[in-house]
């Protein structure tokens, strides 16, 4: 039997993300924190090339939205490579 997604809400998101290096640590975990829902924001920095970092980003809250965060990476000119594990409850 399948779960209705609205009787659901995800409370834990582990990204693995692509950033420009230029882009502060700090400035992007404090944008994702500022996100509706969004309670606490863990960036760790796993691979460092010429220009990009390779971070894994751990996202806790209330019924976050992927959307929300996709379009927030992305005013950073980051993008979410993977959801690579996620937390979801009941409402």
């Amino acid at each position: 039997m399948v779960n209705n997604e609205e009787d659901t809400v995800v409370t834990k998101i582990m990204l693995d993300a692509l950033k420009p290096r230029e882009v502060d640590l700090i400035e992007l975990a404090s944008a994702l924190c500022s996100l509706k829902g969004v309670e606490s924001v863990e960036v760790v920095v796993t691979e460092v090339d010429a220009k990009t970092e390779t971070v894994k980003i751990t996202i806790n809250g209330k019924d976050l939205d992927i959307d929300d965060i996709n379009e927030e990476m992305n005013t950073y000119s980051s993008v979410v490579r993977s959801i690579d594990a996620v937390t979801v409850t009941k409402k």
